[in-house]
């Protein structure tokens, strides 16, 4: 909705690994992948942008106005306009290749055309067909939102009432037309085989159509609608077909997963339907010392300071508070860039933020119950943006993640100043982006990750020089944190692997090689949501505090790792059992179930605990009103 480009691994458990920060004027409403692995999106605009993966950032575009269909050739550095196609009246709203490239199908209002690329540089249309000629009295357009060319020559379309239609684009007939809603049928995908087609509805609904025997082991074919899918409340108005499942993106802001059961070879953890509303990244950070909160949005900052009680209670009571939480200030951002990534430092008076263009640092000043933000004058520009940023823990530094894998290091100096000390270039060379930045409560350490096999190097601070590597692994790093009295690295994988790394012995300690050996408890492991923070526990050394999107994890490092025999429970539940049961369940995960959607959490203090929920149905209020449906007996 606000322009951003997501891309999603599918081999690294559907982790969110890249973030392109949206912009004001640039739109997405189409994104498609050219020569390999470019990535290439259209939008309202009029625009044809492609996005650099590695730089994290939109890499350049090419406009086209006058809503004609144009031909570009994907060339080395960029796109070079080929030639215009034949040009008639009338908008055009979706476009199909055929797979030999001979032909282009185009979707308008009430028709569709097949245009021959392959025929010279006239580029005729070959035949145009009106989609309603066939109903009698339309009175209404038809809008063709979707279409397909299949390589049997076959035409797909679906359209505003509902259908989806297959044609014949030579003879120009409707061989066989499906009506799979009440409202508009607004995206469609195929499959590789061509043998299943997914289709997203107005109403929420997603459709799979399959071309199956007309008779058991007969040659005839025909396309029967076979499973429809309730799983959005809004418009359907992206979907995907994958070897293996169907994917569907919604106005309600979900990413739907759903498994094809008869493509997997087992039935497990693979064939879970998965649902994403939330992003993979912290856009909330937490000022300890201060108990302050920066909340990151699209284009402004709002700092709030935490509210606070002098009662105690029992848990699961609400405490009255003698001081409320206050909206301190918002910060808004200048220009039409949206914020990347953003930072509040411990002490609370330092904040800074990046856009994918321009790096800001702000001077933060309470006086009594006012507040004041000053902006640092002459901070340094940095080539590339920053992609992540991290105040030191005794807020004296700044360390800045570039998009090309070097993290430059800030000195930052009263009363409103900073000085750029060194730049830590990566290892290994690599220009992969720096996306998770972990620095030691000692000042010594800093952990930085990136995108290259998801590697971890350390860095030992005072000498400013790299220190060591973790071990490679096959999935990215979801979250890490460095133990503030061990400096032992903890790591988060997006496979939902734990590891724990000592920084000083440059090797992995006896307790993660125990976790190695035994492997984490099956439940844990079939999680769809990825570890987003790891924070410790200063009155508990053993205890490490771990969240995703649905639970809150104390794991403590001094019990037993369960077995797949043993039950992971909430603890609400756990509390509910006789006193023999709860010890037969002693284990080393404690495990809490009570906030969700849990956006972040972080320890204040060993007494404290800070925990920021985004609820649903909040932002679903924001959202147009879905299309109404009448039910039975209403």
């Amino acid at each position: 909705a606000d322009g951003a480009v997501e891309v999603y691994n599918f081999a690294a458990n559907y982790f969110q690994e890249k973030v392109i920060p949206g912009h004001e004027s640039r739109s997405v409403e189409s994104l498609c992948w050219a020569a390999g692995d470019r990535l290439f999106g259209a939008g309202l605009s009029g625009d044809i942008t492609e996005y650099d993966l590695s730089g994290l950032s939109a890499a350049r575009g090419i406009g086209c106005e006058d809503g004609s269909v144009k031909i570009f050739q994907v060339v080395p550095g960029g796109i070079q306009f080929e030639r215009n196609l034949d040009r008639r009246k009338g908008r055009v709203l979706c476009l199909s290749w055929h797979p030999s490239g001979t032909h282009i199908v185009a979707g308008s209002i009430d028709f569709f055309r097949v245009i021959d690329v392959a025929s010279g540089t006239s580029c005729q249309t070959v035949q145009r067909i009106m989609v309603n000629h066939h109903v009698e009295k339309a009175k209404r357009e038809c809008v063709v939102w979707a279409i397909a060319l299949l390589s049997s020559g076959t035409v797909v379309s679906a359209d505003s009432f509902g259908r989806v239609q297959f044609w014949d684009w030579e003879l120009g007939t409707l061989a066989e037309s499906h009506t799979v809603s009440t409202s508009a049928a607004l995206s469609l995908a195929v499959s590789e085989k061509e043998d299943s087609i997914i289709v997203g509805t107005s109403t929420g609904a997603t459709y799979q159509l399959q071309l199956l025997p007309v008779n058991l082991g007969g040659q005839e074919k025909r396309w029967v609608r076979t499973k429809p899918f309730q799983f959005h409340s809004h418009d359907v108005r992206a979907v995907a077909h994958s070897p293996t499942a169907l994917i569907s993106g919604g106005l309600d802001a979900q990413l739907v997963i759903r498994p094809l059961m008869e493509k997997m070879q087992k039935k497990g953890y693979d064939a879970v339907l998965r649902k994403f509303t939330f992003p993979h990244r912290r856009l909330v950070s937490c000022a300890r010392k201060a108990r302050l909160l920066l909340f990151q949005f699209s284009q402004y900052l709002e700092l709030w300071r935490l509210g606070s009680t002098e009662e105690t209670g029992k848990d699961g009571e609400v405490l009255s508070l003698c001081r409320m939480p206050e909206h301190l200030v918002q910060l808004k951002s200048k220009g039409p860039e949206h914020i990347y990534c953003s930072c509040v430092s411990p002490c609370g008076t330092w904040i800074g933020y990046s856009t994918a263009s321009r790096f800001h640092l702000y001077r933060v000043r309470c006086d009594g119950d006012g507040v004041s933000l000053r902006k640092v004058p002459k901070v340094p520009k940095l080539l590339p943006p920053a992609y992540q940023l991290q105040f030191s823990a005794n807020s004296d530094s700044l360390f800045v993640a570039s998009a090309r894998g070097s993290v430059h290091v800030f000195q930052l100096l009263e009363p409103g100043g900073c000085k750029h000390l060194h730049t830590l270039q990566p290892p290994s060379g690599c220009s992969e982006a720096v996306y998770l930045l972990a620095p030691s409560a000692d000042g010594h350490w800093l952990a930085a990750v990136s995108e290259v096999s998801a590697v971890v190097p350390s860095v030992h601070c005072p000498l400013l020089q790299h220190h060591c590597m973790v071990p490679a692994y096959n999935c990215a790093v979801s979250a890490l944190a460095i133990h503030p009295s061990t400096n032992n690295l903890v790591i988060a994988y997006s496979d939902q692997q734990l590891l724990e790394f000592s920084i000083p012995e440059k090797q992995y300690t006896s307790w993660s090689r125990a976790v190695q050996s035994r492997g984490l408890h099956r439940a844990w492991l079939e999680r769809d949501s990825p570890i987003t923070h790891i924070t410790f526990n200063p009155k508990n050394p053993a205890h490490i505090l771990l969240h995703d999107t649905y639970l809150l994890c104390v794991l403590d490092k001094s019990l037993p790792l369960p077995d797949d025999s043993t039950l992971l429970m909430n603890q609400s539940t756990l509390k509910q059992l006789p006193e023999t049961a709860r010890k037969r369940q002693l284990h080393a995960f404690k495990i809490c179930k009570k906030f969700q959607p849990l956006l972040f959490m972080d320890l204040l203090d060993e007494n404290c605990l800070v925990v920021v929920e985004r609820p649903i149905m909040d932002f679903k209020t924001q959202l147009p009103l879905p299309v109404q449906q009448k039910k039975f007996g209403t």
